[in-house]
């Protein structure tokens, strides 16, 4: 092995005389909800056919397919982190900072074929691939970090490391084959700063800086090569940079805090959340800033994990990892993540007199235009009661008389159809003897 250092700089209900609730829809329709056998997590990645997540504590990485089966558990993984696929998906690369090295895996027998060392003491983290090299975050000297390069195509690799480490933390790293020539960096912790580089010459040329973003927990960039977008935990939205200067382009508004983002190769991007109230996962059109669909994966305890989401290249699945912070990570896998939101607002008022009729007014809505004619279902508390015709404007009303004193709780639902998500909302209504 040949190591040799590297030139250039480095550089998210009104109570008066009426109730009025927005409930939007219920929760993701997931394939399932994957119990995989490893109890920590680093990175989500997904191919073709595989779902991978790497798991530090249990040295290993962990590849289903894409219906959540498990197909094999890779071990003897020193400490598996950051992972980057080759454009062919032929190769997964495993940054291994327990090991000081870099594991190359045959994503078709799924084994370790290849490990190449990067240095004693360099603890490599996070991984990318541009202009024909493996490039990786490691710890450079004690108080910073640095990006080393690997020539992965030799069959002797040639290992460079940083001549001047300019990080606070080890970066986060992200690439795209659109944009062959260019690195996006950015610090990961306690600090301000992100680069893009020019990497064409096989060295680190930084050609853009900002100090508007740090403490950066997943960024990911758009299929055309010309943006960034990232998961800061410290803000409420997710924030996209231009790539030639590192402007901010606009932000999504996803609420506490960004912690994951992944963009399908359609441009659609699910942008991750670990602490926003009822949505887990925004789902944006490309282009667009108001998300399509929410998703709402957590339950008590269970939150979307850093770096925990991931598309299937044709976007026909999303996959999010959760865990509940004792036993093992979960995979959920949602089918349905084309479909628009089907939001319900109701209006009803605060109080009713026993023996008179309660009457509720609705309001479906989306961003995605409905079918000509709808219906949704009505329950009193368990109970049907109602089947009722949507209007074209999305408006409804239906009626109730109780029988008796108490707070009877309304549920209405939009089953959903190839375009909309189901969706319901709910409001209470008290009845007064």
């Amino acid at each position: 092995m040949r190591i040799r250092r590297l030139a250039g700089a480095m550089a998210l209900a009104t109570l008066t005389a009426s109730v009025t609730l927005l409930v939007s829809p219920s929760p993701a329709q997931a394939a399932d909800s994957i119990v995989l056998p490893v109890h920590s997590h680093w990175q989500t990645l997904a191919d073709s056919d595989h779902v991978y997540v790497s798991s530090p504590g249990d040295n290993a990485v962990v590849a289903t397919d894409h219906n959540g089966q498990v197909i094999k558990v890779v071990e003897g993984l020193d400490g598996a982190r950051g992972m980057s696929l080759t454009a062919d998906e032929s190769t997964l690369y495993v940054a291994l900072p327990e090991a000081d090295a870099i594991a190359e895996i045959d994503t078709n027998t799924l084994t370790e074929v290849r490990r190449i060392p990067t240095g004693t003491d360099t603890e490599p983290e996070n991984l990318a691939l541009a202009s024909g090299k493996l490039y990786f975050s490691y710890q450079a000297t004690p108080f910073n970090g640095g990006i080393g390069s690997i020539s992965v195509a030799e069959a002797t690799p040639v290992v460079g490391l940083d001549d001047d480490p300019q990080w606070y933390s080890k970066p986060r790293l992200a690439s795209s084959p659109t944009a062959p020539d260019r690195l996006v960096a950015a610090d990961s912790e306690g600090s301000l700063g992100m680069r893009v580089y020019d990497v064409s010459s096989g060295t680190t040329q930084e050609i853009a800086y900002t100090e508007d973003v740090g403490s950066v927990e997943d960024l990911a960039v758009t299929p055309d090569g010309h943006s960034v977008i990232t998961a800061r935990g410290g803000t409420y939205y997710h924030q996209q940079w231009r790539l030639s200067d590192l402007t901010e382009e606009s932000q999504y508004d996803t609420g506490a805090y960004p912690n994951a983002v992944a963009i399908a190769p359609n441009g659609t991007v699910a942008a991750g959340v670990a602490a926003s109230g009822k949505w887990d996962i925004y789902v944006y059109r490309r282009g667009e800033t108001t998300p399509y669909r929410t998703i709402d994966l957590s339950y008590g305890g269970l939150e979307l994990l850093r770096r925990g989401v991931a598309w299937a290249p044709d976007a026909s699945k999303l996959f999010a990892t959760r865990f509940p912070y004792s036993g093992e990570v979960i995979l959920d896998i949602i089918t349905d993540v084309h479909k628009a939101n089907s939001n319900i607002t109701l209006t009803a008022p605060a109080s009713q007199p026993l023996g008179e009729t309660v009457t509720v007014h609705g309001q479906l809505s989306s961003l995605v235009p409905f079918p000509k004619s709808m219906v949704v279902t009505v329950k009193r508390y368990d109970e049907q009661i109602a089947t009722v015709k949507v209007k074209a404007n999305g408006t409804f009303t239906f009626t109730d008389r109780p029988t008796m004193a108490g707070w009877p709780i309304y549920t209405v639902t939009y089953a959903g159809d190839a375009n909309h998500a189901s969706g319901t909302g709910t409001v209470q209504v008290e009845i007064t003897d």
